[in-house]
């Protein structure tokens, strides 16, 4: 864990403690070192790996089912201290070093409250602080990344990733991408109904294993299908 993280995570318990109390603070405090403590020695999942092929005609703006939403792409550090000054919430413990990495937010706002935010990695430095699944994105080809999606708790199942995407696609679309790459969990259901909406094909599965420092994949080749 990097020193911004930790600092990150000292700042969300202090604000834990001061609005729940401690009793939350320590029940979220020990789920959390619980999660830590699996994801570091053990993970094995199953993921599939889609595309997106762009064309900034094929899409429309969704309407999100949320009042006073705002949605902002943010390019520059300048640009991110502007915000945090005028109040706009970022507490989630990766955010700036994923920024700092070149990954690109598109972040949706409620007034000034962080309800979702997609990152969009257009390089692969940037794309492995997003999605560490090694699947091949060609970068200098006109692919990118996308992933590391989080929705905030309280305005989950309100239509924010697809809201998102919607913005997204045509977005990358007018700047010359060609294609988009990400990968979705298998038991992820949310995340597959809302990607479906945009015709992506899904081309492979992976079974991912991580067992301390090692890492092991593995990619099925399927048919490629478009996700009903």
């Amino acid at each position: 864990m990097t020193l911004s993280k930790a600092g990150a995570l000292f700042r969300r318990g202090k604000d834990i403690v001061r609005e729940e109390g401690m009793m939350p603070f320590i029940m979220r405090a020990f789920l959390f070192l619980l999660r830590f403590l699996k994801s570091s020695f053990f993970s094995y999942r199953n993921y599939y790996i889609y595309e997106k092929t762009l064309n900034e005609a094929d899409e429309a703006m969704l309407t999100p089912r949320l009042p006073n939403v705002t949605l902002k792409i943010i390019y520059s550090s300048e640009e991110l201290d502007k915000l945090i000054k005028e109040g706009y919430d970022f507490k989630l413990p990766n955010f700036k070093e994923r920024f700092k990495k070149g990954a690109l937010p598109f972040c949706i706002f409620v007034e000034q409250e962080l309800a979702h935010v997609t990152w969009v990695a257009l390089d692969e430095t940037a794309k492995k602080e997003i999605d560490q699944l090694p699947f091949k994105v060609d970068f200098q080809k006109g692919e990118v990344c996308s992933g590391g999606s989080f929705t905030d708790p309280r305005y989950r199942g309100r239509g924010l990733l697809s809201y998102v995407y919607s913005y997204i696609f045509p977005y990358l679309a007018e700047q010359g991408i060609r294609k988009d790459k990400f990968s979705i969990h298998e038991g992820n259901i949310v995340s597959q109904k809302a990607h479906a909406k945009f015709n992506p094909t899904i081309t492979g599965k992976v079974r991912y294993l991580r067992l301390l420092w090692w890492e092991f994949w593995k990619k099925k080749p399927m048919k490629e299908t478009k996700q009903q």
